[in-house]
């Protein structure tokens, strides 16, 4: 019986020719092996929902071809099912197809979706948020909303964005309960990582393992000028463990109290939330193709 596979294309993500994709895809889908279908999606919330149909309608096999936002849409489509999440990365950041080692190349990814190793995989909830790679308050978040409002994708405006924010932005202070510990930092960001990565390949925790039912909370200390493009270097060279300005804390949970209501991130998009957010793993309710050398 051949599988069932469907690919989930968002058009305006990353910068590649989406129709070129979608007839390569249908050339070159293993036809006696595959009973593929194409979709596109026009709106926010289409990848969610057409990947919930997908599952219910028995498909094997559901890619995301896209970026974090679109692959978040479509792996919460997609928990507690038997279909299996698959990433063909077009967008900037690409943090948890990063993670798994996916082939940038879309190409090759294609092949990847089809014979590549599938693993349960954890996620994180972030209030009643689902994110599958990292969430966070504090600095990143309020890049995150930057970023959204510039025009162009990519590193450079990522990076630009980054510059202008670090210009005007004030640590706050957290009051953060896990287990039976409650204690207070004044900090930069603070980041739950349930994989390894914000994407660019820039490393928010090196160890994070999106299989072991844990989230790393990571607690970037205050940076002066001179702190902050070392902290920047040691993401990109995966040493920020290193640093003395860096908490890792492995948790199962956690209640996190700020200052006020304000911006944070679910796979790097910008959300407006409570003072007060709450922040738990959840253990392998995802089906997730991985490459099979991973």
């Amino acid at each position: 019986m051949k599988e069932k596979i469907a690919f989930i294309i968002n058009p305006v993500s990353g910068t590649a020719d989406k129709k070129q994709i979608a007839e390569y895809i249908r050339n070159n889908a293993d036809n006696d092996r595959f009973r593929h279908e194409i979709y596109f999606t026009t709106q926010a919330g289409d990848g969610f929902r057409l990947a919930r149909q997908c599952a219910e309608a028995g498909f094997d096999r559901v890619i995301a071809v896209g970026g974090d936002g679109t692959v978040n849409e479509v792996a919460r489509g997609l928990l507690r099912t038997d279909a299996a999440l698959g990433i063909i990365p077009l967008g900037s950041g690409n943090g948890l197809a990063r993670h798994i080692k996916m082939p940038l190349n879309w190409r090759k990814a294609l092949e990847t979706v089809k014979d590549g190793k599938v693993i349960m995989s954890d996620y994180g909830m972030l209030n009643d948020r689902p994110f599958f790679c990292t969430a966070g308050t504090g600095f990143d978040a309020q890049v995150g909303q930057r970023f959204s409002q510039i025009g162009r994708r990519g590193f450079f405006s990522y990076a630009q964005a980054s510059f202008m924010e670090y210009l005007n932005y004030r640590p706050c202070s957290y009051k953060i309960t896990t287990g039976d510990k409650t204690f207070s930092r004044r900090a930069f960001l603070i980041t739950f990582a349930n994989a390894s990565q914000w994407g660019y390949n820039a490393c928010i925790s090196p160890d994070a393992n999106i299989s072991d039912g844990m989230i790393d909370l990571v607690i970037i200390y205050p940076l002066n000028i001179i702190k902050a493009p070392i902290i920047g270097l040691r993401m990109f060279t995966k040493s920020i463990y290193h640093s003395n300005n860096t908490e890792v804390i492995r948790i199962k949970d956690a209640v996190i109290e700020r200052e006020k209501a304000g911006w944070i991130h679910i796979d790097g998009d910008p959300v407006s939330e409570d003072r007060i957010i709450r922040v738990k793993a959840v253990s392998g309710e995802l089906k997730l193709i991985t490459p099979s050398h991973r």
